[in-house]
């Protein structure tokens, strides 16, 4: 395996034998996952405009049972963290049919609703034969002026929070470098000026400084040494 693992082997007899038929490996190797990989799969689903009309993502599925809908949110999309195998479907996707001749059902479900109860087929995307695995990342992306679904506004708004709490955590950052290199700079000199109120001739201190809001910290003069 191409995992930038290095295993020491030994062929030797085993109690006196010169053949055995067994492998012998440490314990090691399986606790700690030695050669254990992760692989991930993408996988991808559009939902076109046809001539009969726009495919639509969506939980609401013809035929199809409330326990195969059990991987998918109100938006027709799987959740992150779900366990899924292969026939699991994964995005929920319908998309329109052309005239065909109906059934009793459908002619009975369309005398109690007045419209088609069948006019779309279930084209939705599952899981291929022999794939098993967990979602570790979803993301839905909309075409310019196309009006966004609930799943994709969630996914945006998280987005949003993300990015503000990197922009967040980064200033704070600076501003605990900018604000404690200027108190070290303050410190231990006789002010001759300061923000409104205070008294010239006073020797800054951490304690005299954090008096203040930070941002009258500039305000704070101190003789020239020169």
């Amino acid at each position: 395996l191409a995992l930038g693992r290095n295993a020491l082997v030994a062929f030797m007899p085993w109690n006196g034998y010169n053949y055995e038929d067994s492998i012998l490996m440490s314990e090691r190797i399986v606790s700690d996952d030695v050669f254990t990989s992760i692989h991930i799969e993408e996988f991808e689903v559009m939902a076109r405009d046809t001539k009969l009309g726009p495919e639509e993502i969506t939980r609401d599925i013809p035929n199809v049972s409330e326990e195969a809908l059990k991987n998918l949110d109100e938006a027709g999309i799987v959740y992150i963290g779900a366990e899924v195998q292969p026939g699991d479907i994964l995005v929920g996707k319908i998309t329109p049919k052309g005239e065909s001749p109906m059934t009793p059902e459908e002619k009975l479900l369309r005398a109690i609703f007045g419209e088609k109860a069948s006019d779309v087929r279930d084209t939705s995307m599952r899981m291929p034969p022999g794939t098993f695995g967990t979602v570790v990342e979803v993301r839905v992306f909309n075409r310019h002026g196309v009006e966004k679904d609930e799943r994709a506004m969630a996914i945006e708004r998280e987005e949003i929070e993300r990015l503000a709490k990197d922009r967040d955590d980064e200033q704070a950052i600076l501003d605990r470098n900018v604000y404690g290199r200027l108190i070290d700079m303050l410190r231990g000199h006789v002010s001759i000026a300061g923000p409104k109120g205070f008294k010239k001739g006073v020797e800054l201190s951490n304690a005299v400084v954090s008096e203040y809001p930070r941002s009258q910290w500039w305000m704070f003069a101190v003789e020239d040494e020169k």
